[in-house]
């Protein structure tokens, strides 16, 4: 029997995806819900943002997502996406050219026709040398994602990732009229991204960065050093308006001293976690402001978190430059 099970499942996912035992942990409930016969919705390639387990950022999902598109349009799939919690996906951006809103129901889950897609990599393009060729006829669905993968054209397909990006998504009327109601023309700013997570304050509950500084000195020493930047960014761009984004609201309240500006940011959360809908729609306001600024940066320092993907992910939704400062 345990020998069938294997078979079952390198069938279904390949034999690279037997390394991943994370992927394997994810998939295993719905191995569980296969069935004879043939998936009803052939060529067909599914991204499942799945209840019951932790998730990352907005910007590794959007990530993975665009990968994943990717391969299913270089394969000639229909391109579905499964996004619901901690919120509706299509609450805050609407299909643009491509009719990508499903549901759970949609899953079809057969033993010859379903196969399990998996997105987690080695942060290395080696590892995707012969993961980008689908199956014909059959219904895939990723459960399994880091989101690692963002190059500007994908090497296989020569698809560039805004274009991709621009394909699938264009905001909803309510987030149109959020960016609307900030009054910045496209071009007339640089924005500037920090993200602290717990330098300055308890913003979230992390496992991967343990970043909290414990006396006050240290918080301020990192805030003026952040500010110091800010004021090399302005000068370095001959005094454009700088727009600065973080996820610290004592490190956005600290700036009324100096010449930047920011939005409202009286809803600052994340998405990995159960957030209300004001702060899941600051969250995307952010990110399409920084899509709409002339020139994006990032600071960097080592008290700060240094994987974020969202400023660049920000950047390539609007095509614009993307630079890093360190302080």
């Amino acid at each position: 029997m345990s020998c069938f099970i294997k078979k079952l499942v390198e069938c279904i996912i390949g034999r690279s995806g037997l390394l991943a035992v994370k992927s394997l942990r994810r998939i295993f409930p719905y191995i569980l819900r296969m069935r004879i016969g043939k998936a009803y919705r052939r060529n067909t390639f599914f991204f499942v943002i799945a209840p019951n387990i932790k998730h990352p950022g907005l910007a590794d999902r959007m990530k993975a997502i665009i990968n994943c598109y990717n391969i299913a349009k270089l394969n000639g799939y229909d391109f579905r996406i499964v996004f619901k919690i901690p919120f509706r996906l299509e609450d805050y951006l609407q299909p643009n050219k491509v009719d990508w809103v499903a549901d759970y129901g949609d899953l079809n889950y057969s033993i010859r026709g379903t196969k399990f897609f998996n997105e987690m990599d080695f942060l290395t393009e080696d590892s995707w040398i012969g993961r980008t060729e689908l199956v014909k006829n059959r219904e895939y669905h990723c459960y399994s994602y880091i989101g690692n993968r963002q190059p500007k054209v994908f090497p296989e397909s020569g698809y560039e990732w805004s274009n991709l990006y621009g394909e699938l998504f264009r905001p909803t009327p309510r987030l149109q009229s959020a960016i609307d109601a900030c009054g910045y023309d496209e071009d007339s700013y640089v924005a500037v991204h920090l993200r602290f997570v717990n330098a300055l304050e308890n913003f979230e509950e992390v496992t991967c960065c343990d970043n909290a500084l414990h006396t006050e000195k240290e918080k301020t020493a990192l805030i003026n050093r952040c500010k110091q930047g800010l004021l090399r960014i302005k000068e370095e761009n001959g005094g454009c308006r700088v727009m600065v984004f973080s996820d610290s609201k004592r490190f956005l309240d600290s700036l009324v001293d100096i010449s930047v500006e920011v939005l409202n940011h009286d809803n600052i959360g994340h998405v990995s976690h159960e957030g209300d809908d004001a702060s899941t729609l600051k969250t995307f306001l952010d990110l399409y402001m920084i899509a709409r600024a002339k020139k994006v940066y990032r600071i960097d320092a080592p008290e700060l978190y240094a994987w974020s993907g969202f400023a660049l992910t920000g950047a390539m939704i609007g095509g614009k430059d993307f630079l890093t400062e360190k302080v």
